[in-house]
């Protein structure tokens, strides 16, 4: 199993406080919990924004971030990033395209 923190934006972009913490975490194995069971192990696939897994325990690991980082998306405009995002379960938002601002 993994957890995972969706990082396809420009750092200032997402939140300020630099950390989410996903707890209470339950799995099953078998129709049991195993939870306990797991080992998880902290990596990181995309570095973007200095993205850090941390597990704090067998039911909880955060992800923290550095919301000054640069990051390759920060050239990318509102409807660059829109696009390279609004596919699989974003679709079912039913969010609008970002309109483009004038120069």
């Amino acid at each position: 199993p993994y957890v995972v923190y969706e990082k396809t934006f420009a750092c200032k972009d997402y939140p300020p406080d630099e950390n989410v913490t996903f707890y209470d975490i339950v799995a099953e194995c078998d129709g049991k919990d195993c939870a306990d069971d797991i080992a998880w192990e902290a990596k990181v696939k995309d570095a973007n924004c200095d993205m850090t897994a941390h597990v704090l325990s067998s039911r909880a690991i955060s992800i923290t971030w550095d919301t000054s980082a640069s990051s390759k998306y920060d050239a990318m405009s509102e409807q660059e990033l829109f696009d390279l995002n609004y596919h699989g379960w974003a679709t079912k938002l039913g969010l609008a395209r970002p309109n483009a601002t004038a120069p």
